[in-house]
């Protein structure tokens, strides 16, 4: 049995203050082809004030997932959109935390488009990729 998927696309979005340009929060999203589900890893930051945890949630539709980052991520802010390839993420998404993500070599980043106003249309276009490129890893 494999322990290691070997490609993966993994869309990191990230939320920007549209006054400040502070980074406010980042979603990881992959789409797990075995369970036909969205795996979604993200947190807030952290200040000075307030303390952040990550969460974990799946989702088996692209436009509930879109509803739901929709409302953790303002639209009014500007969204950075990050496509990475990992070859090494583990074979159960159960055990892809948002530390593991987060921690990701620039040498996986395949594009990115930084500080967007935000466009479901375009949301919507990079979820439903996510679910139709894939590689067949078992």
């Amino acid at each position: 049995m494999e322990t290691a998927v070997p490609d993966c696309l993994v869309l990191k979005i990230e939320e920007y203050d549209s006054e400040t340009f502070e980074l406010d929060t980042s979603v990881f999203i992959l789409y797990d082809k075995k369970e036909h589900q969205y795996v979604i890893r993200g947190k807030r930051r952290e200040t000075e004030r307030y303390d952040s945890c990550d969460y974990s949630f799946v989702c088996n539709n692209y436009r509930d997932l879109a509803d739901f980052l929709g409302f953790v991520i303002c639209k009014k802010n500007l969204w950075t959109y990050v496509l990475y390839n990992y070859v090494n993420l583990p074979y159960d998404s159960n055990d892809i935390t948002y530390d593991f993500l987060s921690d990701v070599s620039p040498v996986y980043e395949l594009t990115g488009y930084n500080k967007q106003k935000y466009s479901r249309k375009t949301l919507f276009t990079n979820l439903r990729m996510l679910r139709n490129v894939f590689n067949y890893h078992n």
